[in-house]
């Protein structure tokens, strides 16, 4: 399917939109390509207007106005655009946007694990990610393409369609990030900063290597405390990104790197979470799997035993948090430009090549 320049292609549930041109003309390519799904999400969350007073329509259309306010110009010119061909209009739009407010079940999610170098017997550096959001609109999982025409670096976003931020994604050279909840170790709410998801979105549209977004990591203050894990070939680190402070963490072992939901870098002089029935979230619990999975399969790391892991359920050794839990998983291969993703129960892992979709 195509409109106005973008392309729309399906692989079962998943939706893989191709965008270029303007930031309003990608956002018109949205807006009609996914007008079925993006009208769809919209009826699902008014569905539940009356029913919860946390939840109504001038509560999250408050919330969505005021994420947007902050946004730079260029992303609300996608959101203007896809207003413009949804059908939906531009609140309704928002609130679409507004998506993960939504869905949010508690602080504390996510997990991501690095492999290369020992650890895949040189082969290429593979990624793996479950993002934790809960199963609701996770059929709805989408990579979006960005190949802007200002000279920014085309993105791919993998995340809710018609969310207009990056909480997994890839660009053009080979920069890889994912992001974590970091709550647990700061609790803490800036509302007079940019929604750092939209951020994260920016850091990827002006970073080739590894340098140049360490920077823009030094240069902003999130809005929530989060762990965002970056990697490219040459390897991967994990950012304890708080309100008033940044740590670029080490990887955990030469060629390995995990990362749940608590800061672990020595800097914040946290004490340590104990593995037991306290342990929020179970954060501790899934780096403690995830780090012995890593000495468990070192040297054979590959984009299949990648998946593998990911899977392993918490309950037996794993992170993957099955079946209210996990929304979706993802696999990446910075070298190769390619991803695969995952819904349980919903859409068996899916190869994904960005290369012929960029630029």
């Amino acid at each position: 399917m195509t409109f106005e320049g973008g392309k729309l292609y399906k692989t079962g549930s998943l939706n893989v939109v191709e965008l270029h041109g303007s930031y309003r003309e990608m956002g018109r390519q949205y807006g009609a390509l996914q007008k079925k799904e993006l009208n769809e999400i919209y009826g699902n969350i008014s569905a539940d207007f009356d029913k919860n007073p946390e939840f109504t329509y001038d509560v999250m259309l408050q919330d969505a106005r005021s994420n947007f306010r902050f946004y730079p110009h260029r992303y609300k010119e996608i959101i203007y655009g896809m207003a413009e061909t949804s059908g939906l209009g531009l609140d309704k739009q928002l609130i679409v946007n507004d998506l993960e407010t939504y869905v949010n079940l508690q602080e504390g999610q996510c997990s991501g694990v690095a492999a290369w170098g020992n650890y895949t017997s040189g082969g290429p550096l593979v990624f793996g990610r479950n993002y934790d959001m809960g199963p609701k609109f996770a059929n709805y999982a989408t990579v979006a393409v960005y190949n802007p025409d200002d000279g920014s670096v085309p993105v791919a976003s993998i995340t809710y369609t018609g969310v207009i931020y990056v909480t997994s994604g890839m660009n053009k050279e080979g920069m890889f990030l994912e992001l974590n909840n970091g709550q647990i170790s700061e609790n803490m709410q800036r509302d007079n900063r940019v929604f750092s998801p939209v951020s994260l979105f920016s850091f990827l549209e002006s970073s080739a290597d590894l340098d140049q977004i360490d920077a823009q990591f030094h240069t902003s203050y999130p809005d929530n405390a989060y762990i965002v894990n970056v990697a490219n070939e040459t390897g991967a680190y994990s950012y304890e990104w708080a309100t008033s402070d940044v740590v670029r963490r080490a990887p955990d072992k030469d060629g390995l790197l995990v990362a749940t939901n608590h800061f672990v870098d020595p800097f914040w002089g946290l004490a340590s979470i104990a593995l037991d029935d306290q342990d929020p979230a179970f954060t501790a619990h899934r780096r403690a799997n995830l780090l012995a999975l890593g000495e468990k399969y070192k040297g054979k790391f590959n984009p299949e035993v990648m998946m593998e892991t990911m899977s392993i359920p918490l309950e037996k050794g794993g992170a993957f948090r099955a079946p209210n839990v996990t929304s979706y998983q993802i696999v990446a291969v910075p070298k190769e430009l390619k991803v695969w993703v995952r819904v349980p129960e919903v859409q068996e892992w899916t190869e994904v090549d960005l290369k012929p979709l960029f630029n």
